[in-house]
C-alpha cells in the first residue's frame, strides 16, 4: 500500500506485515488509526480506517 508521508511528502509503501497489523488494529476499534512512520524523517503520519476502506484488498480485509 502507498501513501505519502504528512511532513516531508515522500511516498513510501506498507509491507504486507504493516497492512496485516492495521487492520487488526482497525478491526478492533473502528475509532482508532495506525502510525506509519516515514523511512525518511521518521514522523509519523496517521492513517485512518478511511484509507483503508479506499484501497479493494484491505477494504476486504477490513470486511472479513
Amino acid at each position: 500500500m502507498q501513501i505519502k508521508c504528512s511532513f516531508c511528502s515522500m511516498p513510501f509503501a506498507l509491507t504486507n506485515e504493516q497492512v496485516a497489523e492495521a487492520v487488526e488494529i482497525l478491526k478492533k476499534d473502528a475509532r482508532a488509526h495506525y502510525d506509519a512512520h516515514c523511512p525518511k524523517c521518521r514522523r509519523s503520519t496517521k492513517l485512518a480506517k478511511k484509507a483503508f476502506e479506499l484501497n479493494p484488498v484491505t477494504k476486504k480485509m477490513l470486511e472479513g
